[in-house]
């Protein structure tokens, strides 16, 4: 049970939903990943790096004692080394071993260790998300006080420090899912209000997943207005969960919902309602059904069937619900043993602690007084010699430190350059990053198609065999033939992801530094869609209106088709990336624009890229094409993106000019690439 609670929350929270085909590549990558990683460990080098990736391994493991034996390894290496950081991301691994496994005293000690060294070198994210796994192993024994205190102590901390992606996996503020998980406690407290203000503060920061409000915060305020005998407003809010919660395509919470107004309808003596409600829930055969959820409904059942006559369906479910009541007892009295027992050997622990603290600290004393009374006479020996090698030490010294500067002149000069490669490659990847994803969601599109039309196939002949069996031949007709239509969608849509593959392959091909005639609108347009797509994966809320005016008869272009592309994808991000921060200034009122045009003039190609976002100062329009000058925030941009795009356009024969106006009402940005023919 408890390894269903773990691995549900992490899914709440990371929305990461899988195809069978996903999940398959994803499995083929993760022992990719293993195997390079336990590549890095077996070259012994015990630095920080092998002490990270035996963290980075720790993650990837399905068994918790792999997990355990991983993360115990981890720790010595730290500790041997001092390394802090390396050291507590153990702890917390063992943390999630101890859990998943149930040893929930263990688990607690791991994650308050790893909790002491995050305070000590103020690493804030790690500090919220420990808090978040402390909550969960409190809230899973049953000390619903400690797991609040931890709740509002990770809120406090994400809140001052803007904390994100604070889980494996997790994309987006930690805020939001502290506020619900801390409406959702105070809920079950009785304590509606306060679960109302928290609860409140989440729908208002209008979180969105697959372009759906999030349904976890609406159904807690549901079930708030339940308790409060607000039946009507009730059923009315957890209408509206479900229908977010299948959007969102959390189907856990679908459940979760539908248990919910079984018992809004058993306490309104609405009784076929609740029966009708709670066997959705009962007969569900969906894997994340969680166990309280199933509780609710079968205690849902037993009553409503005793309320209405019905004895013998009572007295099943009734007796159902004395078994789970009785394994949920026992339960918690085991954790209480658990709970009892860890606090004594907590307290134990403290002792030990404290006795080895004024050793260590005699100790200390006598270690000082030693190297004192050395230090001591070590002083006088070299006060007796100063004098008479003052003249040779300086000598030596004037010598020394000229090798000193002259070395560290030459590291420095070595570091520059390695830094300065490490920038360029951070840049390549991240084109490549952005590229891959928007391909990724240009492919899924039609292989949902695919998938979708076989489903349908599946069901019609299903239903043509029985249309036969039944000798119904025209009805037997007419779906053979909706299968046949269906047959050609599916031909069609596999044309298209087969036609996208073919291309990038076209643009990806191993022949770099070879020119060859391309065609700049098709390039042009592919690249914007992907860099857009590729924007839309990473935040759902941006949008852009995407204008196109494609020169026809400008022709073929004798260029680089990979490096082109990467300076299109440069210019199309920077155009994006201004038109969402002017986006976020102005809010509503303001309709982000990015416009591609292309046409021939004399024997030049023209390429330009539009934007109607704030501009560019005109202080620093003429340093933006040089190496390493950005105006976005640190973390965001190398400064070598336009740096790079220069060079690639010049090698092409070509230039790269930029036409700027700053203003709210008037702003824009227009690059311009001009290429020969």
């Amino acid at each position: 049970m408890m390894k269903n609670k773990i691995a549900l929350t992490v899914f709440l929270i990371t929305s990461c939903f899988l195809t069978a085909q996903q999940q398959e590549i994803n499995d083929n990558m993760m022992a990719i990943q293993k195997d390079s990683l336990r590549a890095i460990i077996q070259q012994h080098k015990g630095d920080t790096t092998e002490v990270n990736t035996i963290f980075r391994l720790c993650l990837l493991q399905s068994s918790p004692d792999s997990i355990i034996i991983y993360a115990r390894e981890g720790i010595a290496m730290a500790q041997k080394i001092k390394y802090k950081k390396g050291e507590a991301s153990c702890y917390s691994a063992l943390g999630g071993g101890n859990m998943a496994k149930e040893n929930q005293s263990e688990a607690i000690q791991n994650f308050s260790i790893a909790l002491r060294i995050y305070s000590e070198i103020n690493d804030f994210k790690s500090l919220v998300s420990t808090h978040f796994f402390l909550y969960v192993v409190y809230y899973s024994i049953g000390d619903i006080a400690t797991s609040l205190t931890h709740l509002l102590d990770g809120l406090k901390i994400a809140e001052k420090n803007k904390v994100e992606n604070f889980l494996e996996g997790a994309v987006g503020p930690a805020t939001p899912v502290f506020l619900a998980e801390i409406g959702k406690v105070y809920l079950q407290q009785n304590h509606f209000d306060s679960s109302l203000i928290y609860v409140q503060k989440v729908i208002n920061q209008n979180l969105v997943f697959n372009g759906s409000a999030w349904n976890f915060p609406i159904y807690i305020l549901g079930s708030i207005e339940r308790q409060k005998g607000n039946y009507e407003r009730s059923l009315s809010i957890y209408r509206e969960a479900i229908h977010l919660a299948n959007q969102n395509q959390f189907f856990w919470d679908t459940l979760q919902i539908i248990s919910g107004i079984s018992t809004l309808f058993k306490m309104q003596n609405k009784l076929d309602s609740s029966i009708y409600y709670a066997q959705e829930v009962v007969q569900s055969k969906d894997p994340y059904r969680q166990q309280a959820v199933y509780f609710e409904a079968i205690n849902n059942l037993g009553q409503a069937y005793k309320l209405t006559g019905k004895t013998d369906s009572a007295l099943k479910y009734i007796e159902i619900s004395h078994v789970i009541s009785d394994s949920t007892n026992n339960l918690k009295k085991n954790r209480e043993i658990l709970n009892n027992a860890f606090n004594e050997k907590m307290k134990q622990r403290e002792i030990i602690s404290a006795q080895e603290k004024y050793k260590s600290k005699i100790q200390f004393y006598i270690v000082f007084g030693g190297l004192f009374i050395m230090l001591f006479i070590a002083a006088l020996l070299w006060n007796n010699n100063r004098h008479r090698e003052k003249a040779y030490e300086l000598l030596q010294n004037q010598k020394e430190e000229t090798e000193i500067q002259k070395k560290r002149v030459e590291e420095a000069l070595d570091e520059l350059k390695t830094a300065q490669a490490h920038l360029i490659q951070s840049e390549k990847m991240a084109s490549l990053g952005e590229l891959t994803t928007g391909i990724a969601h240009e492919i899924q599109n039609p292989l949902n198609f695919v998938n979708n039309f076989a489903d349908v196939n599946t069901e019609l002949i299903d239903e043509a065999e029985r249309a036969l069996d039944q000798d119904d031949k025209e009805e037997s007709k007419k779906l053979m033939a909706a299968v046949r239509e269906n047959e050609e969608k599916i031909k069609y849509h596999g044309g298209r992801a087969d036609a996208i593959v073919k291309s990038m392959l076209q643009h990806s091909r191993t022949n770099a530094g070879q020119k060859e005639p391309t065609d700049i609108n098709a390039l042009a347009d592919e690249y914007l869609r992907l860099a857009y797509h590729g924007l839309r994966a990473k935040d759902k809320s941006f949008i852009a209106a995407l204008k196109t005016d494609f020169d026809s008869n400008i022709g073929k272009a004798n260029i680089i088709s990979q490096d082109i592309g990467r300076v299109l994808l440069n210019l199309y991000n920077n155009a994006f990336y201004a038109v969402s921060e002017k986006h976020k200034i102005q809010g509503s009122g303001f309709n982000p624009e990015v416009t591609v045009s292309t046409k021939k003039s004399g024997n030049k190609i023209l390429i330009s890229v539009k934007d109607n976002g704030d501009g560019i100062p005109k202080q620093v329009k003429d340093k933006i094409f040089q190496p390493f000058f950005t105006t976005k925030p640190t973390g965001q941009g190398t400064g070598l993106g336009l740096s790079l795009s220069y060079d690639i356009v010049k090698t092409h024969g070509g230039e790269i000019k930029v036409e700027s106006k700053e203003g709210d009402e008037v702003g824009g940005t227009i690059f311009i690439i001009e290429l020969p023919v």
